[in-house]
């Protein structure tokens, strides 16, 4: 391995550019939160915050992965300099919209940074030699339902009783542009990832019968998912609850093998496990507390969701810089985050069962989070600017 400060490096593969920006704009996120209660800001951060973690962080590490996979696993020419610097911009612009309390602005500035890096790839996928994974139909469905989410969000404010479509654009948007992928990357990544193996353009030659079948039983679960989102938006938050999760916890189960026993190290299966089911559990919860619609969210988003991008991210930083015999070792500072994480997630989740700390609670979880990802980020990004010679 060769250490390369050039910026070719970056642009041949847009995680390393597209991660450490999603981090830091989930630290601002995170910290509006403390600067509001030290009153250090002057607005309710709740929207810029909801925006940056999902729009922001999310968004950053899900269009650099799959801004660097995509590509290589359709054997494709890799995305240009110009083209990452123009999705970079407009992730840039859409962030400070937000922080700028330009809510409706920045959602279509992200809009478009979508359907553009869509467009990226389905060019690419239209020139492949290949299909590309027939679970990666629920990519499509992240970005379908954040696309739609946005749209109705909008709509909603141009209605007199625009409250169904609020809530509904809420949900495609804040848990459908996530939960989408994850179950999409998963069920073709993990098994393999986790498992030792590297994915390549030879994984996507299966049978075009076998192709269409996963491929329908994967676009079956995201409608009955977003059935899921319809129900809740009616005020069936219970039954809607029940379906997200059991739906969610059964593709993890039949495409991610979630339970079946790693063929390589198990450390980072271990740790995306954990992930996966603080997601479901995360989900299921309304059926229990339909009331506590916030702290639901909240185990699912830090417990579910950042444990399995801390995880995932980790693997793929440490997959292209030339320390794959760290696959072997149990990573101490992976354990640190994620311990971190699981002690945010229960500080925030609290935070609505006690109201008289609730701030106190909101900026212990906060800075308990950010401490979460200093550790990740300076045990790893220093190797982004390593490549791999393999």
């Amino acid at each position: 391995m060769t250490s390369q400060q050039s910026p070719a490096l970056c642009f041949a593969e847009p995680f390393r550019i597209f991660f450490p920006v999603g981090l830091l704009l989930g630290v601002i996120g995170v910290a509006l939160w403390p600067l509001f209660v030290w009153h250090a800001v002057d607005f309710n951060p709740a929207n810029a915050h909801a925006r940056l973690m999902i729009e922001g962080l999310m968004g950053s590490f899900i269009i650099g992965f799959l801004g660097t996979a995509g590509p290589r696993l359709l054997d494709a020419r890799p995305l240009r300099a110009v083209e990452i610097s123009g999705l970079l911009a407009l992730q840039l612009s859409s962030v400070s919209l937000h922080l700028a309390q330009q809510q409706a602005a920045g959602d279509v500035v992200f809009l478009v940074l979508l359907l553009v890096f869509l467009g990226m790839l389905g060019t690419r996928a239209r020139t492949a030699q290949d299909l590309p994974p027939p679970h990666f139909v629920l990519v499509l469905f992240g970005f379908l339902s954040a696309i739609t989410g946005i749209f109705l969000i909008a709509a909603a404010k141009s209605t007199a009783d625009g409250a169904f479509a609020n809530q509904l654009g809420a949900l495609m948007l804040n848990e459908g542009f996530v939960l989408f992928p994850i179950l999409g990357v998963g069920a073709f990544f993990f098994p393999k990832l986790l498992g030792g193996a590297r994915p390549g353009p030879a994984d996507l030659q299966i049978a075009a019968a076998l192709w269409a079948e996963q491929a329908a039983i994967a676009a079956l679960t995201g409608l009955i998912i977003c059935g899921s989102f319809v129900m809740e938006a009616l005020g069936w938050t219970r039954s809607a609850a029940m379906v997200r999760g059991l739906t969610t916890l059964v593709y993890f189960v039949a495409r991610g093998r979630l339970f079946k026993k790693p063929g390589g190290p198990p450390f980072m299966a271990q740790c995306f496990r954990l992930g996966a089911l603080l997601l479901v559990a995360g989900l299921l919860l309304p059926a229990v507390l339909p009331g506590y619609r916030v702290a639901n969210l909240h185990l699912t988003f830090i417990g579910g969701f950042t444990i399995i991008l801390f995880t995932v991210s980790a693997r793929v930083v440490l997959g292209h810089s030339g320390h794959q015999h760290l696959f072997q070792k149990r990573l101490r500072f992976l354990i640190a985050s994620l311990a971190l994480l699981i002690l945010a997630m229960l500080a925030r989740v609290s935070a609505d069962f006690i109201l008289p700390a609730r701030n106190s609670h909101l900026v212990y979880a906060a800075l308990i989070w950010l401490a979460a990802a200093i550790i990740w980020a300076c045990a790893l990004g220093p190797k982004l600017s390593i490549a791999d010679d393999e």
